[in-house]
């Protein structure tokens, strides 16, 4: 049986009990007869596809012992008609079976992706704790026109330095420090 919620110490009532087994009750159900669709499709697929081949082939055997076309046209309505419609069929439950396998597929993939985005995301909050993107401030001289890294051997140690967005229009990059390529790359 499931545990009553007791507020402030007070007894159960009879309410609290009867909702309490039905809880319970309910958690024991199980579906019934629930037909698992991908199964359902492949199996259908499998005996109607070969079934209307194998229809269509008596029909032709019926009506190639025949030479009067009044008595062929039973075998061709019969087996031709219905060999063709169960083939049909058989191949449209062959597609819809390999469109769920497509839909699952697709669904294990996106949950996949997710938890290698989830671990990546985490993987950068260790390196960046703040969420932001780290950005490497920019520099330029007071008259200049090129953008440099703090660091470049051709603004260090120099006075009258401004910050500068890298987005600020008129400002080219400079060759020795290449402001603009990754913070790992040549010139630092």
């Amino acid at each position: 049986m499931t545990a009553v919620p007791v507020e402030d110490g007070a007894p159960p009532t009879e309410a609290d009990l009867r909702v309490a087994r039905l809880g319970s009750a309910v958690s024991r159900l199980k579906p019934r007869g629930r037909v698992d669709l991908e199964r359902a499709l492949l199996i259908g697929g499998s005996v109607l596809l070969p079934l209307g081949v194998i229809v269509i082939l008596l029909g032709w055997y019926g009506a190639s012992r025949t030479s009067y076309d009044f008595e062929q046209m039973d075998y061709l309505i019969s087996g031709g008609i219905l060999g063709a419609a169960l083939t049909v069929a058989g191949g449209f439950l062959y597609f819809g079976y390999w469109l769920t396998r497509l839909v699952h597929e697709g669904r294990r993939e996106r949950v996949e992706l997710a938890e290698i985005l989830e671990r990546i995301d985490a993987r950068l909050a260790v390196l960046d704790p703040a969420g932001g993107v780290a950005r490497t401030t920019l520099v330029t001289t007071a008259t200049g026109s090129l953008v440099h890294r703090p660091t470049c051997a051709l603004v260090a140690n120099r006075d009258g330095l401004r910050a500068v967005d890298a987005a600020t229009p008129g400002l080219k990059p400079c060759k020795v420090c290449e402001p603009f390529a990754s913070d790992t790359g040549v010139g630092g």
